[in-house]
C-alpha cells in the first residue's frame, strides 16, 4: 500500500518581483499555514475554497512588497469576516516585521496593534524554534538585501523548508537538512541577492534524493535548457504539489 500524503503544497504564484505574466510567489501548506503573503494571496485563497479563517501561522520570510503586499487586505478580511473566530492567527518574520506590516496596512479601522488578543506576532533573526497551533518552526537567517527568514515547518509527521529569498550558500543545506520538500526561490539578479539557474541545479545534486526540490520566485521568461533531474520541479502558479 502506497504510504499516505503529508504534504499538500497549493501554489499562490511562482512569479519574482517583476512578474513577467505569472504572479507573486506564495504558498498555503496542508491548508493552515500561509508562506508569504503576496499581493494576489487573499483572492488566490478564495479560489481554493479557503479564506483567512482557515488560516493558522503566516510565515512571512522579508519585508519586500512581492511578499508581504497581501498583508493589509488579508488583515481586513481576517478582522471584519472572521474576527469572532475561537483562536487568534500567528504571525512569524524577521525582526521588525510587525512595525513593517502597520506601515503597509496604515491607518485604518484594521490597523495592526501589537496587544490586539486576535494575533500573535513573532519575531526573530534565525535560530528560534516555536510550536503554534501543533505546527512546529524553525528558522533559518537567509543571506538577502534585507534580514530574510527561511523556514523549516513540521507538519502533520513532514518536514518542509522554504527559502525565502537568499543567495546561495551553506545556509541553505542547514535549511534543508533531513527535509521532505525545499521551496527554493531563483530570482537571478546579481550575486549577494539571489539564487540562480546555476545555483537551484547545484542544491538539487547536493540533496539527497529523498528532498524533492521545488523551485519558486522565477522569471518564467528566461528559464534556461534544463537537465532532466529526478525530484526537480519548476513551480507553476495554482499548480498542487503533493508528496
Amino acid at each position: 500500500m502506497a504510504a499516505a500524503r503529508r504534504i499538500r503544497l497549493d501554489c499562490l504564484g511562482s512569479g519574482f518581483a517583476f512578474s513577467s505574466g505569472r504572479y507573486w510567489n506564495g504558498w498555503l501548506l496542508n491548508g493552515r499555514v500561509l508562506l508569504d503573503c503576496p499581493p494576489q494571496a487573499l483572492p488566490h485563497l478564495y479560489r481554493l475554497g479557503r479564506s483567512p479563517a482557515d488560516i493558522d501561522l503566516v510565515l512571512l520570510s522579508h519585508e519586500h512588497g512581492d511578499h508581504i503586499g497581501g498583508v493589509d487586505l488579508f488583515l481586513l478580511d481576517a478582522v471584519h469576516r472572521h474576527g469572532e473566530r475561537d483562536r487568534p492567527w500567528a504571525i512569524a518574520g524577521p525582526t521588525g516585521i510587525f512595525e513593517r506590516v502597520r506601515t503597509v496596512v496604515g491607518d485604518h479601522s484594521h490597523r495592526v496593534l501589537r496587544d490586539d488578543p486576535r494575533f500573535a506576532w513573532i519575531e526573530d533573526d534565525g535560530g528560534a524554534r516555536f510550536e503554534w497551533a501543533g505546527v512546529v518552526v524553525e528558522t533559518v537567517r537567509m543571506q538577502h538585501a534585507v534580514p530574510d527568514n527561511g523556514y523549516r515547518i513540521h507538519i502533520d509527521g513532514a518536514v518542509v523548508a522554504y527559502t525565502g529569498d537568499t543567495a546561495p550558500g551553506p545556509h541553505i543545506a542547514e535549511l534543508a537538512e533531513g527535509a521532505d520538500v525545499l521551496i527554493v526561490e531563483c530570482g537571478g539578479g546579481g550575486p549577494g541577492l539571489h539564487c540562480d539557474w546555476d545555483d537551484v541545479i547545484a542544491i538539487r545534486h547536493a540533496l539527497p534524493a529523498s528532498t524533492k526540490v521545488l523551485v519558486t520566485h522565477y522569471d518564467p521568461l528566461s528559464v534556461p535548457p534544463l537537465p532532466p533531474l529526478a525530484g526537480f520541479t519548476l513551480a507553476e502558479d495554482f499548480a498542487v504539489y503533493e508528496y
